[in-house]
């Protein structure tokens, strides 16, 4: 499915990327937007038209990340996904939550 970006979307992806090393945090990011954009709906709602995909948590130094999107034109010949939001998790506080 095609991936469109809100400005605050895209605003945020590039402060993300200058506070981090771009060989590091672009393959999170490509792999989280690539599972978006080939299965939006498997992604848990937030609320009735909103999905949050979360990265999986790869060790202390690189980051998590979380995006919230939303499906326009869902079931129709148009539908696309529409990126609203990137947040930066703790990575360590990811790790001790899967350990609790």
């Amino acid at each position: 499915m095609t991936l469109q970006e809100a400005p605050e979307f895209s605003a945020q992806v590039d402060a993300i990327i200058t506070r981090h090393s771009r060989d590091v945090i672009l393959p999170v990011l490509e792999g989280l937007f690539d599972g978006i954009a080939k299965n939006p709906r498997v992604f848990e709602r937030a609320a009735w038209n909103v999905r949050v995909a979360k990265s999986d948590p790869l060790g202390l130094t690189v980051p998590t990340f979380r995006v919230v999107f939303q499906i326009q034109n869902e079931k129709q010949g148009d539908e696309y996904v529409l990126l609203l939001w990137i947040q930066e998790d703790d990575p360590e506080q990811d790790i001790m939550e899967t350990l609790k």
